[in-house]
């Protein structure tokens, strides 16, 4: 006998080949004709899985054959190209997202043929004893790097425990008709052998009375025209009143002893005495309480004589189960569907308790950080004052560096949020980040210090890389300080450049990435290394497995936020005690890169320009303007886009418009559009900190617009005033 081959790594099975192949011919399902509850399966089966090929098969000893299927156009297969007997080895449904990359078929023609099957789902067909007949299953020619959904796997499993319930249902029909079959032949030669014969009557009755079906002889009474008007019970056998419900019945003529008898019995039993063709029927008798009837009708003895046999028995609990799975098979989708409705709640009630859950630690995180800046500024302005009162000007100055210090740290913490909810502004241009990765080594060996050993790698013919520089910059440089603080006892870090090509397959593996070329930047060590479970939270905010007061929990964070906004992707991959290797995915660009402006001498003065300032925030719009008169320009200011339009309606000349993004009313980018249509070459320069839609500076701006991110140096505002207005 043919063994099924075993797929590697798999456990034996806690059955035999024998006893698996002899409860399949138990069955009689193999070589049958195609039955409508097999087929309705496979194409519910294909329509949830949105597949071509969907089967249900049975695993023979010499060849898969199936009972059910669409999309393959035979009615079997060898099984030396099976890839359904690999599931029979299985504990649970079996899998394979793309078969390709599963050595157990690199000999299949069926997978390695262009445009073979590279999908497999299949869920097994298992008696009751556990054996493993077949599969329910569905293939397609494409990979499936996703695997199934809960639904699709809810699905299969409903539909082969269904193929099952047919299969058990057939099976009891089979043996139940060779019971009836042997039984009728035993009593058809045992009545003629009798009437033949005149045998031992004592010995017939024995016989007669012994069986479990019901009997009766018949004697048929037919009209001037050949149709049976009535019979008369010239023998009945103890079973008939159990299955009838009627009794002292011999001798009697039906229509006296029942006299609702439907006229379907008499014709029925007139056709097969006048014919001796035998008929086997399934009815109702309405007469006998709506009991159905499962009848076989024979004629028997001379045929002048016009008698019949009627060998039956009652089937009505059997039909009214048969009912009750049809009802079933009708509500199935819904119950299904009621199914995985529940189990969608209960995990949208899971992703909410866990979406609080980040919120929490995000607040809590955030008041604990800027509490402690706040601090800072405030407790320092409170000395400021104090020392002022008193005329210690010798303090001013220390504690002024503090409330600065303690600013600028709270800036870049809003930097960082802004970059993990992808709501910085990003400066998006063609950059070469092998360059940038050499210009920051020599900085990056001092930050790391001399137990960390640094290779750098770089694919020479690198394109440029659509990002934000000094983002990319600051994700680089965290990644290092990550990696040395994993290899507290020194040890080797790795950066490398490469490009890499994402088919759409790969693309669309649920991390929102776009099919095409990217610049891939890695940093490795051999530190540390994470656990499973830290590799899940390590992009959460505030997240951190440094020591208190060693780490905001801010930095991956950060790193994740830009690359999404920028239509990139950040990739871990760790081992504990082995190491860990973070890989950045960032989109590549067509155009070249461009060389960085040089830079302009710290607070340039103007040349009495006239500068709009219009910003809502009283404090901001005061230092801006105040800025704007210390280095000579003329300064006129609007707190809204309504004042604005005031002053730019004068005919007053304007060269210059420094506007806030986020105006109450009308933003800054619709009141510069409606200035330029009457002052077309009226230069704007946004300042934001935070603004939906200016996150990608360069679908924002157009011509002759920049943009200043917020807190910005006084320096930096002097700068970019002076590079806007400078022809």
């Amino acid at each position: 006998m043919r063994s099924i081959p075993p797929p590697d790594c798999s456990p034996p099975p806690g059955w035999t080949e024998s006893d698996r192949l002899a409860a399949l011919l138990r069955y009689g399902i193999l070589d049958t004709p195609k039955e409508p509850e097999f087929e309705d399966i496979v194409r519910l089966a294909g329509d949830v899985f949105e597949a071509p090929i969907a089967v249900v098969n049975l695993i023979a000893s010499d060849r898969q054959w199936f009972k059910a299927e669409i999309g393959i156009g035979a009615r079997e297969l060898p099984l030396d190209v099976s890839i359904c007997a690999h599931a029979l080895l299985q504990d649970d449904m079996f899998i394979v997202p793309d078969t390709l990359l599963d050595s157990r078929f690199d000999n299949n023609p069926l997978v390695q043929a262009e445009g073979g099957l590279r999908f497999y789902a299949g869920a097994l067909l298992r008696t009751e004893e556990g054996l493993p007949l077949g599969t329910v299953c569905v293939l397609d020619h494409k990979p499936r790097p996703e695997g199934v959904t809960a639904r699709q796997r809810l699905m299969l499993e409903v539909l082969a425990r269904q193929v099952m319930t047919q299969l058990d249902l057939r099976r009891a029909i089979v043996q139940r008709d060779e019971r009836s079959a042997v039984l009728e032949a035993e009593i058809a030669s045992r009545i003629a052998a009798e009437t033949a014969r005149t045998a031992s009557e004592e010995h017939y009755r024995h016989l007669f009375n012994a069986v479990d079906a019901g009997i009766s002889v018949l004697q048929m009474r037919y009209d001037d025209d050949g149709r049976a008007g009535d019979y008369r019970f010239v023998e009945v056998n103890r079973a008939f009143s159990t299955h009838t419900g009627l009794s002292d019945v011999e001798g009697r003529w039906v229509r006296d002893a029942l006299p609702g008898v439907e006229q379907y019995w008499l014709d029925l039993y007139g056709e097969v005495g006048l014919t001796g063709q035998s008929r086997r029927v399934q009815h109702i008798a309405s007469a006998l309480d709506d009991r159905w009837f499962d009848v076989h009708a024979f004629r028997i003895g001379d045929p002048a004589d016009h008698h019949v046999a009627a060998l039956f028995t009652d089937i009505t609990d059997r039909r009214r189960s048969e009912q009750e799975l049809h009802e079933l098979n009708e509500t199935l989708e819904q119950r299904i569907a009621e199914a995985i409705a529940e189990r969608e709640v209960t995990a949208e009630a899971l992703r909410q308790a866990q979406k609080m859950e980040a919120i929490g630690q995000l607040t809590g995180g955030l008041a604990h950080d800027f509490n402690n800046m706040l601090t800072g500024v405030i407790g320092s302005i409170d000395l400021i004052r104090r020392f002022l009162e008193s005329g210690r000007m010798d303090q001013v100055y220390r504690y002024l560096e503090a409330a600065e210090t303690s600013a600028q740290r709270a800036a870049a913490l809003t930097a960082r949020l802004l970059a993990f909810g992808r709501r910085q502004s990003l400066d998006i241009r063609p950059t070469d980040v092998n360059q940038l990765v050499r210009g920051m080594e020599d900085f990056l060996r001092r930050t790391l210090g001399e137990q960390v050993s640094l290779a750098v790698a770089l694919v020479p013919g690198l394109p440029p890389a659509s990002t934000d520089a000094n983002q990319l910059e600051n994700a680089l440089l965290n990644l290092c300080i990550n990696a040395r603080d994993a290899m507290p006892d020194g040890g080797h870090l790795t950066i490398e450049t490469t490009i890499m090509q994402l088919d759409p397959g790969f693309a669309q593996t649920g991390e929102d990435l776009q099919p095409g070329d990217y610049v891939v930047l890695s940093v490795s060590d051999d530190g540390q290394g994470m656990s499973a479970e830290t590799i899940t939270k390590v992009f959460e905010p505030f997240f951190t497995t440094k020591p208190i007061g060693q780490g905001t929990g801010l930095g991956l964070s950060m790193i994740y936020g830009f690359l999404k906004q920028s239509g990139g992707h950040v990739r871990i991959y760790s081992e504990l005690g082995v190491g860990t290797s973070v890989k950045l995915f960032v989109p590549c660009s067509d155009a070249p890169v461009i060389a960085a402006e040089p830079r302009v001498a710290s607070m340039p003065a103007g040349a009495g320009e006239t500068v709009l300032v219009v910003e809502d925030d009283d404090a901001v719009r005061m230092v801006i303007v105040n800025v704007l008169d210390e280095l000579g320009y003329t300064a006129c200011e609007a707190q809204h886009a309504e004042e604005a339009f005031a002053i730019l309606q004068t005919g007053r000349q304007i060269d210059l418009m420094i506007s806030d993004v986020g105006l109450p009313g009308l933003n800054g980018r619709q009141l510069a559009e409606i200035a330029r249509q009457t002052r077309p070459g009226l230069k704007v320069l946004f300042v934001t900190g935070y603004a939906q839609g200016a996150a990608v500076r360069s679908g924002f701006l157009d011509h002759g617009m920049d943009m200043l991110t917020k807190p910005f140096q006084i320096d930096t505002l002097a700068i970019k005033v002076r590079q806007m207005l400078t022809p």
